[in-house]
């Protein structure tokens, strides 16, 4: 390549707002270029092509980047697979890419039921995806999605569907303790060992989120847990600041606390001795909280593949069982000691509160 040019290359050249992007999220690349003319072009800033020599040109080109970090990027990658599906139906029909029509979506709709067999919430989501795509395109939502007889299409689909049960099985206080028994007999390498025993009593009394303990993406620690959101309070609490999470998207932050508890996997002590070795082995206290075998930010496959070895080890079936089932588990002990179903259901912080407020439960907590 021979860079940088003193002119653009080519007679007629055009960039995408957002730059370059990678193969995985080609489809939001050319976004703009999609969906036939409109009135006003100027709708969508995905739409928008001025010279490179306008004023505003820098900050036009800064805008559609942050109107994708609107969205997370697991939620981001959801919906380019649902957009890759629409484009998919849309050749399978030989039919015109994209087209937004009423007879389109509904089409979509009982396509993903019957050909891909998917369940309504399934449904939900990849529609939030198309809708997603073509406020990029357009600037305004779909209203043939939120159209009643598209609803009503939804509601049929539904009330065909059978009722199908969660198979994910909880991580009950028994489960995890022989969990962690097992990672202190002798789990190799011992740095994993440590580091699950941290999460996974994180994950438990803390009735955590995998994504709040975990990576998805690069590390980033404004959102992802690093060394400092762990504070040893007292002798009795220590707290855990999550800064982001799936119901905390403009990151407000709220913290968790792990208390100093009579039980025999002993959560504050552990919580405490992994915080020390982590100091003791960190330049900066915004280093990544936990590392994997290559002292790398832990992933959400890293964490779920030892989960499930963890499990078989212990003498459990592991198929039935994710990194959700933590905050099941902790879900189904909080109601085992009298907390209503309201109470575990508010908000994490509101919830801790209503634990702190109760002597009893606070110290019965396993």
């Amino acid at each position: 390549m021979i860079v940088p040019f003193d002119k653009p290359p080519f007679e007629k050249f055009r960039v995408s707002p957002i730059g370059v992007a990678t193969r995985k999220f080609s489809e939001i690349q050319d976004a703009g270029s999609r969906g036939g003319p409109i009135p006003n072009s100027s709708t969508s800033l995905f739409r928008i092509n001025i010279p490179v020599t306008h004023p505003l040109k820098p900050l036009l080109d800064a805008s559609p980047y942050t109107i994708l970090q609107a969205v997370s990027p697991r939620t981001l990658q959801s919906y380019v697979t649902a957009w890759r599906c629409f484009k998919a139906f849309h050749l399978s029909y030989n039919t015109p890419f994209p087209d937004f029509s009423l007879l389109s979506i509904t089409s979509f709709v009982s396509f993903l039921n019957s050909v891909k067999g998917l369940q309504v919430g399934s449904i939900k989501g990849y529609l939030s995806g198309v809708q997603f795509f073509h406020k990029l395109m357009f600037g305004t939502p779909l209203p043939e999605i939120s159209n009643s007889q598209t609803s009503l299409l939804i509601r049929g689909i539904q009330r065909s569907q059978p009722t199908r049960l969660d198979s994910r099985q909880p991580i009950t206080l028994d489960i995890l303790t022989k969990c962690i028994h097992t990672l202190r007999r002798g789990y190799q390498p011992l740095s994993t060992a440590r580091t699950l025993n941290a999460m996974f009593i994180l994950a438990f009394f803390g009735f955590l989120r995998c994504s709040e303990l975990t990576i998805s993406s690069k590390f980033d620690p404004k959102i992802n847990p690093n060394i400092s959101d762990l504070t040893v309070l007292d002798s009795e609490t220590i707290s855990f600041l999550i800064k982001q999470s799936k119901t905390d998207q403009v990151k407000k932050g709220h913290f968790i606390y792990i208390f100093n508890l009579s039980s025999p996997i002993q959560p504050y002590q552990s919580i405490f001795e992994y915080l020390r070795l982590r100091n003791s082995q960190a330049k900066f206290p915004h280093e990544p909280l936990f590392l994997d075998d290559s002292k790398k930010p832990v992933t959400r496959f890293w964490f779920q593949k030892h989960l499930r070895s963890v499990l078989q080890l212990s003498g459990i079936a592991a198929k039935n069982f994710s990194s959700h089932s933590f905050r099941i588990g902790a879900a189904t002990s909080a109601a085992q000691k009298g907390l209503s179903m309201q109470q575990i259901q508010l908000p994490a912080t509101q919830l801790y509160l209503s634990v702190l407020r109760s002597e009893r439960l606070t110290r019965s907590m396993p």
